[in-house]
């Protein structure tokens, strides 16, 4: 995987790298994930409003403002396999839409200092609340930009393992009580 030398460097060797952390928890929201043997796996806080030292925003877009960067890029490496997430947590499900843009905008722009070695993600996680009637919409943007079974979407579970890992989620899988 090659990157530009500048965004290589400021995702690796500045305070946007969390080193060690398979964890990450912004207000009520957070997200997990448990390495498993022969995974690599790095977190990226790149949100300079919850990390000021993190210039990405800065990188890519300069002094304009407006633009909506998600909460975390995440790296996942296993053998030649490579994927770069981008995942985005809200408090509150009724803010799938806005997250939808954040992680869509950000890979739109950072893709364009990214050679195509690797397979690109997200993963949007709302900690509360009931998923938006517009949940179709903002599913088919995702779609669209990250393509079938490359991103999981308002869910209630906050484990990346299995989005990284290429495991779709599980659909439905509940018992109905049948009344006769």
């Amino acid at each position: 995987m090659a990157f530009d030398s500048l965004p290589f460097e400021l995702l690796l060797l500045s305070p946007c790298l969390l080193p060690g952390k398979t964890s990450f928890k912004e207000s009520k929201a957070s997200v997990k994930v448990e390495p498993q043997p022969g995974e690599t796996i790095l977190f990226f806080n790149i949100d300079d409003q919850s990390n000021p030292g993190c210039k990405l925003r800065e990188f890519l877009w300069g002094k304009a403002t407006g633009q909506q960067i998600c909460d975390l890029i995440v790296f996942y490496a296993k053998e030649s396999e490579r994927v770069i997430c981008f995942v985005e947590l809200k408090d509150n499900m009724s803010d799938l839409g806005h997250a939808t843009d954040q992680v869509i905008n950000t890979y739109n722009s950072l893709k364009l200092h990214l050679n195509s070695s690797y397979k690109a993600k997200a993963f949007i996680y709302g900690s509360a609340g009931s998923v938006p009637h517009e949940h179709q919409e903002y599913q088919k943007k995702l779609s669209k930009v990250f393509k079938e079974n490359n991103f999981e979407f308002g869910g209630r579970n906050n484990d990346l393992g299995n989005c990284l890992r290429g495991i779709p989620p599980k659909i439905g899988g509940g018992k109905r009580n049948k009344r006769k």
